[in-house]
């Protein structure tokens, strides 16, 4: 990882707050464990800055951590003890001090009122908000409103090309969707290409590992590194019932393969007497960590669509499709995982719908889109239309189906277009075929996710 630095279009973002936003607002990379937050600071750092400081609070001592409550009024004793800390020279208007996993430490996080107030340098916070909400108010903490934050999330498939050295790719897909023009013999590529995408996932550490050895053992084992780092977050967090969160985790893969048609998360699988006030708590602290991807469902679809949520009927998707993987195959060996093997013998044919909605979510959520679905019953309780994913464009609500039974997605798709007429726009099925258009439904590769 100290040798290769990928290339992340959140660093743009970066760019804007130093040059719009900095000193008087503090930026917050919000994101999960090792998605990078770090490593895109201190490459930030490095090179727009004449030197910059990183505080981890996981690993930062007493000393430290009492500058943060007890010299705030002195701010020369604290910058000259931070400088001495860390062996590192600290100047006015040239310097970064990046405050890493903030989520740990929220009374370093109130103090950047005063600290932003000083202006004498820069500030980047990283972490995620899982359990600062409580945390504060336990002991009564002030968040200062001076924050330009920003989400990080896995690399997305355009980014994992770049890692790749493909520079070529996205602006032939980009292309072929704006024009709704067929790929032709290109799409077998850039399939084989998501596929890989998908089973790597975007998590740093495993596109390095797949980017210099093309060894998916050594993958695979990055992978359940990252996973047992969540598990162990979760073990040591003492805001929610550490049960019932894990019980969330383990639970996704078996609620995104079910085969029935609606794929929401049903407690009753986790704990028959499971009540959606005791999971609540859990859920959300795995949502701000960003470990899911949590999708809720709207009754009402409008181009407003957060209106009009029920927050008790929810899916789950994990953070990565490429963690799912890891995941749903648990402790096995690599060399043991089918799915492993259809990747490196091309012979997967993507009909893993739980892998295939999982990614799609994934790209979605990059995109800036919320994770939006819609599902209708009848009076007797049957479920008559259910629609994978809502998003919104020009002002209109574009359905999205990417399950692998097309006919029951088209019919879903024609009924919810009845329904909501005005309010609906083109409707996309995903699938593992070219580009096509049939009126108003548009046939989209899996693959064109990235871009939606």
């Amino acid at each position: 990882m100290a040798d290769i630095t990928l290339k992340r279009k959140l660093y743009d973002h970066l760019l804007k707050w130093k040059n719009e936003y900095a000193p008087e607002y503090a930026l917050f990379i919000k994101g999960a464990r090792r998605v990078g937050k770090t490593t895109i600071a201190e490459d930030f750092g490095n090179k727009e800055y004449k030197s910059f400081i990183t505080i981890n609070f996981q690993s930062a001592n007493d000393t430290i951590r009492d500058l943060f409550v007890n010299s705030l009024l002195d701010l020369e004793y604290f910058y000259n003890v931070i400088q001495m800390q860390y062996g590192k020279r600290l100047y006015e208007r040239e310097s970064l001090i990046i405050l890493d996993e903030i989520q740990l430490f929220p009374l370093a996080r109130q103090a950047l009122k005063t600290l932003l107030s000083d202006g004498r340098y820069d500030f980047i916070e990283t972490g995620s908000l899982a359990g600062i909400k409580k945390k504060t108010e336990k002991t009564e903490i002030l968040i200062p409103s001076e924050e330009y934050a920003i989400e990080m999330f896995p690399l997305d498939f355009e980014e994992f090309l770049w890692a790749m050295d493909d520079d070529v790719t996205m602006p032939i897909i980009r292309n072929c969707y704006d024009n709704l023009k067929p790929l032709g013999a290109l799409h077998k590529d850039i399939f084989r290409k998501f596929r890989e995408y998908m089973c790597v996932g975007g998590m740093p550490q495993a596109v390095v590992k797949y980017k210099t050895t093309k060894d998916f053992e050594k993958v695979d084992f990055a992978k359940k590194e990252i996973i047992a780092l969540y598990r162990n977050d979760i073990k040591n967090q003492e805001e929610e019932n550490r049960i019932y969160v894990g019980n969330i985790l383990d639970n996704i893969p078996s609620e995104l393969s079910k085969h029935e048609k609606s794929s929401t998360f049903k407690l009753s699988h986790v704990d028959k007497n499971a009540r959606y006030r005791e999971y609540s708590g859990p859920l959300n602290w795995l949502t701000e960590a960003m470990i899911v991807n949590t999708a809720r469902n709207i009754t009402d679809p409008s181009p407003a669509l957060t209106l009009n949520m029920d927050d008790e009927r929810f899916k789950c998707y994990l953070l990565d499709t490429g963690l799912l993987i890891n995941l749903s195959f648990g402790d096995g060996s690599y060399l043991d995982n089918e799915f492993y093997k259809a990747i490196l013998t091309d012979k997967l044919h993507i009909n893993e719908g739980m892998f295939v909605e999982n990614v799609v979510a994934q790209c979605l959520r990059s995109n800036g889109h919320k994770i939006l679905f819609y599902i209708e019953y009848n009076e007797n309780g049957k479920q008559e239309m259910e629609i994978d994913f809502l998003i919104r464009k020009e002002k209109k609500v574009i359905p999205i189906e990417a399950k692998s039974g097309k006919s029951f997605a088209f019919k879903s798709l024609q009924k919810f277009k009845a329904k909501f007429t005005n309010r609906v726009g083109l409707q996309y099925i995903l699938y593992d075929g070219d580009v096509k258009r049939d009126g108003e439904i548009i046939y989209l590769p899996y693959y064109i996710s990235a871009i939606l």
